[in-house]
């Protein structure tokens, strides 16, 4: 944390009864565990957990105080001789929220806040990249995105940041506005809406309006940025009407910031920026012009705080790739595989399947479920299956619950299979000399564990 706080300011802050005596705290923990002493321990709730049963762990482990909202629960390890400092709210996970908000407010760098049904952690990797070109980032570790992820993103904020960039993730209406309220980006950054937990936002629409929340917490000074490409794109710029914001397209030369000249490779891709009546060759180690839009929003972001071209193309240049996706490994024997694996909605199939296509020598891609679609489940699992037809893929293996109807798509060079194992085993009986397999599937389908097994075939 960036200054230690009185834990009186958090009652303030939430409205809580203080129990005991003020003390001051400089770090926060959710999980005893992991807690050091002096740290402010939260007893937060959950469906599968509930802080409230540890309470007498964090007092053993030095916590400065405690943060509970049953009182019953604290009554249980009351000792007079040793008194406990408590704070009692009506909802610990908001407690968590209002203290990182505190943290927040001390900050004095920059703020980026990202959401989108697809592209954030990537973008928000990219961002970083360029970022670190001019000073010190506080990141969103992997896609820790949600009520819980994002305060303790805020809470790591430290005097000497710079910059922090934010991932903000929504899984219902409100939850993007309830994030930003303790975010606050000064740059607000809006990739794209989709198809992604339609299931649970009951419609697109909803969607759209969720993302669009991540702009309703800006004051004059920041700056909303969108995606031109987006279908959504003008219910966006209408929501930032008497707003300055940037917006950024893949073919929109009306766009602020634009790419031209894309060329897409297998494991790399290039672009001019443009930016005003400035040029700039931008090289990504990552495939796919997914990942071009991507890099335009990121680096509309960092011109939004005035950063020069040739600082944002150096560090896109320098991005790491990630596990899970789109990454390339090559296991030897001849057997590539691209790493889809992390997650899969019918926007980012259609990508991997595109950069696939781009390879040489034979091509396998296995196909995992598109989780939390709802109704439209079978009839987006279907239109997959119709642009994978399409395409220059030799061979296709279908997982999941509606893996039979999207083989029935094809007369032939596609199998449903039961299990991973009958994949694998589908995979060896092929042997040309060069072969490149495709895995993907939303998070639930694990289809990293076909990953771990095609490298354990060829070890």
């Amino acid at each position: 944390m960036i200054k230690s706080v009185a834990l009186s300011e958090l009652a303030l802050q939430t409205g809580g009864q203080l129990i005991g005596e003020d003390t001051l705290f400089d770090n926060v923990s959710i999980d005893t565990r992991t807690l050091v002493k002096g740290d402010l321990f939260i007893a937060l709730k959950g469906g599968k957990f509930n802080g409230h049963h540890y309470l007498s762990q964090a007092k053993s482990a030095g916590c400065a105080a405690i943060v509970i909202s049953d009182l019953q629960a604290a009554s249980a390890i009351a000792d007079k001789d040793q008194p406990l400092n408590v704070l009692l709210v009506s909802d610990t996970q908001e407690a968590l929220g209002e203290v990182a908000k505190i943290n927040r407010q001390a900050f004095s760098g920059y703020v980026f806040g990202i959401t989108g049904s697809s592209g954030k952690t990537t973008t928000k990797n990219m961002l970083s990249a360029i970022l670190n070109e001019k000073g010190s980032v506080c990141s969103t570790e992997g896609n820790f995105n949600n009520e819980v992820g994002v305060p303790l993103t805020l809470l790591k904020l430290k005097s000497e940041d710079d910059f922090a960039v934010v991932e903000m993730g929504a899984r219902a209406l409100g939850d993007i506005r309830y994030l930003s309220n303790y975010v606050r980006p000064n740059v607000a950054i809006l990739l794209n809406a989709g198809s992604s937990h339609i299931d649970i936002f009951g419609s697109y629409e909803n969607i759209v309006l969720t993302k669009g929340e991540i702009f309703e917490h800006l004051t004059e000074k920041d700056v909303p940025i969108i995606n031109a490409d987006d279908p959504s794109a003008d219910t966006w710029r209408k929501q930032n009407k008497g707003k300055v914001f940037l917006s950024y397209s893949l073919v929109d030369c009306g766009a602020e910031v634009y790419a031209s000249n894309i060329i897409c490779h297998s494991e790399s891709s290039s672009y001019q920026l443009n930016y005003l009546d400035k040029k700039q060759k931008i090289i990504l180690p990552v495939p796919g012009k997914h990942n071009v839009s991507n890099s335009l929003a990121a680096a509309t972001a960092a011109l939004a705080i005035g950063f020069d071209l040739s600082s944002i193309a150096k560090g896109l240049s320098q991005l790491q790739t990630i596990k899970g996706r789109l990454n390339t490994l090559k296991f030897g024997k001849g057997l590539t595989v691209i790493d889809d694996s992390y997650n899969a909605n019918l926007a980012s199939m259609k990508v991997a399947i595109d950069v696939l296509d781009m390879c040489s020598g034979y091509k396998v891609a296995v196909l995992g479920e598109m989780a939390e679609l709802g109704q439209k489940s079978l009839e987006l699992h279907l239109e997959l299956a119709r642009y994978a037809l399409a395409s220059k893929v030799d061979q296709f293996y279908f997982i999941g619950p509606w893996s039979a109807q999207m083989a029935a798509c094809f007369r032939s060079n596609a199998v449903s299979c039961k299990s991973k194992n009958e994949i694998l085993e589908q995979i060896k009986g092929k042997n040309p000399r060069e072969k490149t397999v495709l895995v993907k599937g939303s998070r639930v389908a694990g289809m990293d564990e076909l990953v771990d097994m095609l490298q354990g075939w060829v070890a």
